[in-house]
């Protein structure tokens, strides 16, 4: 979000880049930083400038042109552009610590098992509520320079033309549709996937996508099933020639089997330049506004050692907010610009009511269906949770594969797990009508432990001894009803904000789930991935009903990480809609210029890269 401070101070001019902010993509993560939980001691606030050099100290009577609140992945991008301008001062503020992004378990693919609920990772839950029988539900959000792009599976996919073209029409701005952004996705890529299609992909650019050097005999095996159950295949699903529905390999966003985020790609190289500073360890307050008019003059935070700051803003300047979907409306909200109620009751001084600020939250919900391969000696030593380790009866990780990955950077440690699946339809009848897939499916070559996903990677499976041989496919509602809410649990900014409603509370979202569990039954059940399975574990045989397999989504349904919508776009005269096009913050004595909503489509990460076309080329 950027918040301008004009000339006159007339107004307070707030666009969210819907890149870390509002938007993310790919389902698995915001790009996110600033507010949500203290620093902790650990963390030093430092002032970085070069790749070797060091900062004594902030100067505090600095005025910066550009204060760009969150180093995730829009941050870094925001800061590569904007300090290409020699005579443009410009700051990132990172409550992360400064070189997390080059530790061993952001570079190492399935290293991720070791991030989730760590120090690099926000760690919010949602409320309890019964559409999802009464549990919280966790949400990994990346507290570190690049944000969720450390943290994330690294699945690089764009969505389908049809978002943009949507998105373009329906807020009256061609230049959001398919065949404008194009152009801008190419400039950013430097692909090395084999089967890419050229005409939509790019070379040379910053960002290095590529298939996953490794392929397990499983994975193989499903998508051949995927073929014998009728379904399209699919080599590219960011060719936009072709239809989205089909199965194939993801591309990923590696560099020879290493993990590529945003701090490396986009930050490192330009630490050099003497008019860019990054502060890190440092926790956004919110943001300093001045007079009747709104104005911006700079950004509170706290620094490790618990004092206040305040980073100035020089009088024309703009603070750009890109701290992720719950980063930026809490921000917002503490700084006094939302819905005027709930601010009244926190307590928070109202400087502008906008009350769609923390509404139109959606995520994608998750299901796993998974079977044991216990007593298939076909199967045994198969699954990439074996190729992992040295033996069944250890959690150590398998020095053969260790010495591949570090000296070739290949084999089963380059692999996410997920890098194989598709997208397809709930319903054959939305197939009939042109519609755009609702569905996506995730193949694991691997047992899950529990039904809910999330857990299982992030609590259970490096302390799980003996985890048997098996498959799992995760299915994804990836068009999402629900729409949920965030709001602030206190006025003070390192109390996490409450995430309520944000899964299933919409009917739709369970039939298609449910839809989508029985077609992920008909794709594991072909002759090709026999051999891989003895019986099915989650949900089990005896789920046949809707009723049976609803009740079965309710207790499991968990995040795959595509948090989205929070400051939203929208027309003149709704209401709720935060930004216009031109990603102006609507309000008192705001712009209130024509404008149009949130795409609602099923990944929104990589479209954060891209931003928009007069920020980034």
């Amino acid at each position: 979000s950027l918040v301008r401070r004009r000339p006159r101070r007339s107004m307070l001019r707030v666009t969210l880049l819907l890149a870390a902010g509002a938007a993310v993509c790919e389902g698995w993560g915001t790009p996110s930083s600033g507010v949500a939980a203290r620093v902790s001691s650990s963390s030093r606030s430092t002032v970085q400038a070069g790749l070797f050099g060091r900062k004594a100290a902030v100067d505090l009577t600095t005025e910066y042109d550009y204060i760009i609140v969150g180093g995730g992945t829009a941050g870094c991008v925001l800061a590569n552009r904007l300090s290409a301008k020699p005579d443009a001062r410009v700051l990132v503020i990172e409550a992360g610590k400064d070189k997390s992004h080059k530790e061993m378990k952001v570079k190492v693919p399935v290293g991720l098992l070791k991030i989730l609920r760590g120090e690099l990772d926000w760690n919010y839950n949602t409320a309890s509520t019964d559409s999802v029988a009464g549990r919280e539900v966790y949400l990994c959000r990346g507290k570190a320079l690049g944000g969720s792009s450390c943290t994330n599976v690294m699945l690089y996919n764009r969505g389908a033309a049809g978002d943009y073209d949507n998105w373009a029409a329906e807020c009256g701005d061609e230049t959001w549709n398919a065949a404008n952004m194009l152009p801008f996705f190419k400039k950013a890529e430097d692909c090395h996937a084999k089967t890419a299609s050229r005409e939509y992909h790019g070379k040379g650019g910053p960002y290095t996508t590529s298939d996953v050097p490794y392929q397990n005999p499983m994975s193989k095996a499903f998508l051949k099933a995927a073929t014998e159950a009728g379904e399209a295949s699919n080599p590219d699903f960011n060719d936009w020639s072709q239809p989205q529905a089909g199965f194939g390999r993801f591309q990923v966003s590696q560099r020879k089997g290493r993990r590529v985020e945003a701090a490396s790609t986009y930050l490192d190289p330009v630490r050099s330049r003497k008019n860019l500073d990054i502060i890190t360890g440092a926790l956004a307050t919110n943001i300093e506004l001045d007079g009747k008019d709104v104005a911006a003059t700079g950004v509170a935070y706290i620094d490790s050692s618990g004092e206040k700051r305040i980073a100035k803003l020089a009088s024309s300047g703009e603070v750009l907010l890109t701290l992720g979907a719950i980063g930026s409306p809490q921000l917002l909200m503490l700084s006094g610009v939302g819905p005027a109620d709930h601010l009244k009751q926190q307590g928070v001084a109202l400087r502008a009511d906008v009350p769609g600020v923390g509404s139109n939250l959606q995520d994608h919900p998750a299901v796993l269906l998974s079977y044991s391969a216990e007593g298939k000696a076909s199967a045994r030593g198969v699954s990439h949770s074996s190729k992992l380790r040295q033996g069944p009866d250890t959690t150590k990780i398998s020095k053969a594969a260790l010495a591949q990955w570090l000296l070739l950077g290949k084999g089963p440690l380059s692999s996410p797990g997920c890098d194989h699946g598709g997208f397809a339809h709930s319903a054959p009848a939305n197939a009939l009508e042109g519609k755009m897939p609702d569905l996506q499916y995730r193949f694991l070559a691997s047992k899950t432990i529990s039904p809910d996903g999330m857990t299982t990677i992030s609590e259970e499976y490096l302390k799980s001894k003996g985890h048997p041989d098996g498959i799992t496919l995760q299915t994804i509602c990836a068009r999402p009803h629900t729409r949920g809410q965030l709001r602030l649990r206190s006025s003070n900014p390192a109390d996490k904000p409450v995430i309520e409603k944000l899964y299933l509370e919409d009917p739709r979202d369970v039939q298609s789930l449910v839809n989508g569990l029985r077609k992920a039954r008909g794709l594991c059940e072909q002759k090709s991935l026999e051999p891989f399975r003895a019986y099915e574990e989650f949900p089990g045989v005896s789920a046949t009903s809707d009723e049976q397999l609803e009740d079965y989504v309710r207790k499991s349904v968990h995040s795959a990480n595509a948090l989205v919508g929070s400051c939203k776009m929208g027309k003149q005269g709704d209401r709720m809609a935060v930004v216009d096009n031109e990603l102006r913050v609507r309000g008192k004595n705001m712009n209130n210029n024509d404008t149009n909503y949130l795409i609602e489509s099923n990944y929104y990460k990589i479209r954060l890269r891209i931003l928009r076309r007069r920020l980034l080329y």
